[in-house]
């Protein structure tokens, strides 16, 4: 990332959000950076990746994943996966990169289809340089522009799911596999996986993006999902992009589609390149697709009538949704919110618990955001602390039951230790269909 592109992304920041927050907000910026340097993505090795090759070697050959992999896998069989990529006027140096990165996969069940809505040949020249039946290239009489060629793509797709490629990033050699796997263990409908930034070159990578397991309501805020993203054929056909969200196309398209079938694959699968025309190179320069989500979510929940305004958060990409008149009255399927608890010096020292009873966050200054901005965003808890809680009036009787007190509302309980009751409070609720949420602007001072 470039000092200019830096300095435009931090002055823009400051035009939306003040000087206060801008400080914090670079101070974590520089820490990241250092943090970046740090970080080298290397494929998982020679080793792993023949074993790999090994394996889909005697998948293809007739051996049943049962036989592979465990009789848990009995009655599945290998997903081919259709790689939807629509260009227009693509460089020809990223094409070669990602078709060659495809072709290099592990898994070989796969078809490489690329709806081409470019004027010139440039595509079409080097498409026309690979000779393997995998790959499928149809010039569209005009461009759609991306969601209208990727579903002209996605009609031409014969595979089990449909993968979306951005025809100027590249996968990970193990991709494919990996996400055959997901798909073997959990017979999911959507799968996504981790993904990282590489420079023009494609050489550096860096700011990987480690993802939680779906996570419904760190997903209306903003579309952590992103790439890798797969889902069955027929799922994405009943649904396709709608067009007026380009730029947003993917979000809308998940948004719409059922959740109960999610698959996390925690690896960097997916390199997504940043360049001057790129989206990873500057996202403030195309405000149109923060917009577009903008729009994706008010009409989702206009479609599930909840009552809720969407606004732009202090992050780019991100939204802030405003229940009416709360989020109890709204959602019925949420009982309880927690927010940070924080120490003199404003540094976070507990809040959200994880599935270890671990603080997340802890450390962070209340300003900070931390990383992809989840200690700033509004999201799906394991627990939550009671010193910083609110809950519906159909957990009262609980709440009484597991701390011994009545619930009051803003009503600080002793400095005490009471993280095993946090814990049990929140899951004896979950078991009776009530989630937590983390609500990052709620803050109790200690």
């Amino acid at each position: 990332m470039s000092v200019i592109t830096d300095l435009k992304k931090t002055i823009n920041y400051a035009g939306r959000n003040g000087a206060v927050e801008t400080f914090y907000a670079a101070r974590e910026r520089l820490r990241e950076k250092s943090d970046d340097r740090h970080y080298h993505y290397s494929d998982p090795g020679d080793e792993v990746l023949a074993s790999q090759r090994a394996i889909y070697e005697c998948l293809r050959e007739g051996a049943s994943p049962a036989e592979v992999f465990g009789p848990e896998f009995n009655d599945r069989e290998m997903p081919c996966i259709s790689l939807l990529v629509p260009a227009c006027e693509t460089e020809p140096e990223y094409m070669y990169a990602l078709i060659e990165s495809v072709i290099d996969q592990t898994y070989g069940k796969w078809e490489l289809i690329i709806a081409d809505g470019s004027l010139s040949d440039v595509v079409g020249d080097v498409t026309s340089t690979y000779d393997d039946p995998r790959i499928r290239y149809q010039r569209l009489p005009e461009n759609g522009g991306i969601s209208r060629n990727t579903n002209a793509a996605a009609v031409l797709a014969q595979g089990d799911y449909v993968a979306f490629l951005d025809h100027d990033d590249f996968l990970a050699p193990d991709a494919l596999f990996e996400v055959a796997l997901g798909i073997l263990k959990t017979n999911c409908e959507i799968l996504y996986s981790d993904e990282d930034k590489c420079s023009d070159d494609g050489k550096r990578f860096f700011e990987p993006n480690r993802k939680p397991d779906y996570n419904y309501d760190y997903f209306l805020s903003n579309n952590y999902i992103c790439h890798l993203l797969v889902m069955k054929r027929g799922l994405f056909l009943a649904l396709r992009l709608r067009s007026e969200y380009d730029g947003a196309q993917d979000y809308d398209l998940l948004l719409r589609a059922p959740h109960t079938e999610v698959c996390h694959v925690a690896k960097v699968l997916y390199h997504w390149r940043t360049h001057s025309g790129s989206t990873a190179g500057d996202p403030s320069g195309k405000s149109y697709a923060a917009d577009a989500g903008k729009a994706a979510l008010e009409d989702y929940f206009k479609a599930v009538h909840i009552s809720a305004d969407v606004t732009h958060s202090r992050h780019r990409g991100f939204y802030d949704i405003n229940y009416r008149p709360d989020i109890f009255a709204a959602r019925s399927d949420v009982g309880i919110i927690g927010g940070k608890v924080v120490d003199g010096r404003h540094r976070i020292v507990s809040g959200m618990f994880d599935e270890n009873g671990e603080v997340v966050f802890r450390g962070l200054h209340e300003k900070e955001s931390g990383p992809m901005h989840r200690a700033d965003t509004r999201q799906d808890a394991f627990a939550v602390d009671v010193r910083c809680m609110k809950i519906r009036s159909e957990l009262f009787g609980l709440y009484e039951e597991v701390f011994g007190s009545q619930y009051y509302s803003h009503v600080m309980l002793p400095d005490a230790d009471y993280h095993d009751q946090c814990i049990e409070f929140c899951q004896r609720a979950l078991k009776l269909g009530y989630m937590t949420v983390w609500e990052p602007s709620m803050v109790t001072v200690i």
